[in-house]
């Protein structure tokens, strides 16, 4: 029963990372953002921020995603959470961006528990 359980929260997060880039691949090919070459270390330099990402090697052999893709992923969230971190009631607001016609409250505050694996309500990039 557990182990279906963290299978579907896996499924969960799976399916919210691939709309996060389906919407940047969006914008994108629209025209409305632009992907520089600038780094993520000389963003988060010119940033005080109360939170930096771990490097960025671990982050691609965790998470299987390219040093660019981590990089675009990682401009997004600033955008949205200068601070680094983002609570549970900015993560509703922001994933009911994805979802305008209904109430994804119940279903963002699941999510935000899977991401916040440590319970401090509270979730980083990493």
């Amino acid at each position: 029963m557990l182990t279906l359980e963290w299978e579907s929260e896996g499924l969960q997060t799976v399916g919210i990372v691939v709309i996060i880039f389906a919407s940047l691949k969006l914008l994108h090919l629209l025209g409305l953002i632009d992907f520089s070459e600038d780094t993520v270390e000389d963003e988060m330099e010119m940033a005080t921020v109360r939170h930096r990402p771990e490097a960025l090697e671990l982050l691609e052999a965790q998470s299987k995603f390219t040093k660019k893709e981590l990089q675009i992923l990682y401009r997004g969230f600033k955008n949205e959470c200068p601070s680094g971190v983002v609570n549970e009631e900015t993560f509703k607001e922001i994933y009911s961006q994805f979802f305008p016609q209904g109430d994804s409250t119940t279903y963002a505050h699941f999510l935000f528990n899977a991401f916040d694996t440590d319970h401090n309500g509270s979730v980083s990039f990493e």
